[in-house]
């Protein structure tokens, strides 16, 4: 009896621990909170993340990047790291392009980390070279890896613009731990 007990006490603590991806944001900080707002407008709006949430080792949230373009451009915007249901940085995003480009445009974007090494690789914050092309106008426009690349899935969400592109680009990812 008292070994069922205890299997019962364990499994009941198990199904308690929230699954990847339920974390809960720091009232208080109001990053954190448009964090929180992003990431339920992802698993309403693009259903597909869902089993990125479920999946994923750990993921990297941005709230608002903001993204100009006319011929050269830019983008930037700032975000969480979160591994399991803890923050464990900060980070942030940059990008330069060049191309055939015209436009500007808000989003969230949210990045996807399939194991550690995915993560590890994402905190020594090398820059990537990229080529993209889009179309968004209003709040019409998501975007995204249909799969993990090196172990990395990458989704946009347009929040509000009217952007057409085909550019090159430069990506710099930076990490902060926590408490730095």
């Amino acid at each position: 009896m008292k070994r069922f007990t205890a299997v019962l006490i364990v499994c009941c603590l198990a199904v308690s621990v929230p699954a990847q991806g339920d974390w809960v944001a720091d009232s208080g900080d109001k990053v954190q909170v448009k964090a929180e707002k992003a990431i339920a407008a992802f698993r309403e709006r693009v259903t597909r993340t869902e089993m990125y949430f479920e999946q994923a080792y750990a993921y990297a949230i941005f709230p608002s990047v903001t993204r100009i373009g006319f011929g050269f451009g830019g983008a930037y915007g700032k975000g969480f790291v979160i591994e399991g249901n803890s923050v464990v940085g900060t980070t942030k995003y940059s990008q330069f392009t060049s191309g055939i480009q015209a436009g500007a445009r808000n989003f969230s974007m949210i990045v996807f980390f399939k194991d550690q090494e995915a993560l590890e690789s994402y905190k020594a914050s090398r820059t990537q070279f990229m080529g993209q092309s889009g179309l968004a106008f209003g709040t019409v426009g998501v975007a995204g890896t249909p799969a993990y690349n090196q172990g990395v899935a990458m989704v946009t969400l347009t929040k509000f613009g009217i952007m057409g592109e085909f550019t090159i680009s430069g990506a710099r990812f930076s990490f902060k731990p926590a408490g730095q």
